[in-house]
């Protein structure tokens, strides 16, 4: 009878223990932008695949719409809540640096991705060269604009560290290269898609003489393409795109005629890699947290694809609808 208790015992033991090692009590928000935004659906994806592959509780939270202030009162509940670690992607560097460094003060593990705040106390960057895709943009658009024309930006949220890094890759490259390419004012969609699509619209028609269009992110081709008569006619007379972006629903623009040539970002490898490094920091074990020279500290590159008419097919044989 002793014996059979005792083994009773040790077996409730052992099955107590199951949850606890399948299970570690540790909780890492990964907050986006915001909640609106379909580019982030990628790195949603990945950040919740890498938890249940950890056994931690991965959590989505973020404001409804692109705002700074909001992502800070969201990052300011999180700091309350005392989770373990916060993936962020920064709607403003310098209005998050001082909240970022609150979590870090209070014990929490900080990373970012897709956009930084480099002077803040984060631990690590994981994203795209954003200066480098920017680069890369105004090269095609040279290549394809050789005798120049004026070229609009479309941009999401003013004062997006990623953004405005694009933004400065493109325009310092157009300058370096003394193109005859007329840089006109920035346009800005607000992180919105039919935002975008208006302003895309509205602003090709009242510029008849716009020769191409750089897209620092690819707000207007989650739309329908019946939706962009204006920019469909622009292409046809001979108008140039470089878009940021190559998601699921951006393809069919390619067989249209209505977008040049796509850069891609990995939002999986944002997704993966940042909630991988920040469970690692966690845990107190060894990590890789990238390169650091005069600009940036700790940056892990993720990487980036170019999506052409020539190779778009292939391309999107790798990729699936959300």
């Amino acid at each position: 009878m002793r014996k059979l208790l005792s083994l009773v015992l040790v077996t409730l033991m052992v099955l107590s223990l199951v949850p606890a090692l399948a299970q570690e009590n540790i909780t890492i928000a990964v907050v986006p932008k915001s909640l609106d935004n379909a580019i982030f659906l990628d790195a949603k994806t990945a950040a919740e695949a890498v938890g249940k592959e950890l056994g931690i509780t991965v959590q989505w939270e973020g404001s409804t719409t692109s705002d700074a202030a909001q992502q800070v009162n969201v990052i300011e509940s999180l700091i309350e809540r005392q989770v373990d670690g916060i993936l962020i992607s920064c709607n403003d560097a310098d209005a998050l640096k001082d909240v970022i460094d609150r979590a870090v003060d209070a014990g929490i593990q900080v990373g970012v991705f897709d956009s930084d705040s480099p002077n803040s106390k984060r631990a690590f960057y994981a994203g795209t060269d954003n200066y480098a895709i920017g680069k890369l943009s105004a090269e095609y658009m040279m290549e394809y604009l050789p005798e120049g024309g004026k070229v609009a930006i479309l941009t999401g949220v003013l004062g997006a560290p990623n953004l405005e890094m694009r933004i400065t890759g493109f325009k310092e490259t157009l300058a370096a290269a003394n193109s005859p390419i007329e840089v006109l004012p920035v346009q800005t969609g607000q992180d919105d898609v039919q935002k975008s699509v208006e302003v895309v619209n509205q602003y090709t028609a009242a510029n008849p003489d716009l020769a191409g269009w750089f897209f620092d992110g690819g707000w207007p081709y989650f739309a329908d393409p019946d939706a962009m008569p204006e920019l469909k006619a622009f292409m046809e007379k001979g108008g140039r795109i470089v878009s940021i972006d190559t998601f699921y629903p951006m393809g069919q623009f390619f067989p249209l005629g209505m977008v040049d040539v796509l850069i891609g970002q990995d939002y999986f490898a944002m997704g993966r890699i940042g909630v991988e490094t920040l469970y690692k920091l966690i845990k107190g074990e060894e990590v890789d947290l990238g390169v650091s020279d005069d600009t940036v500290k700790n940056y892990i590159d993720t990487g980036y694809e170019v999506v052409t008419l020539e190779n778009y097919e292939e391309v999107w044989k790798t990729k699936s609808p959300w």
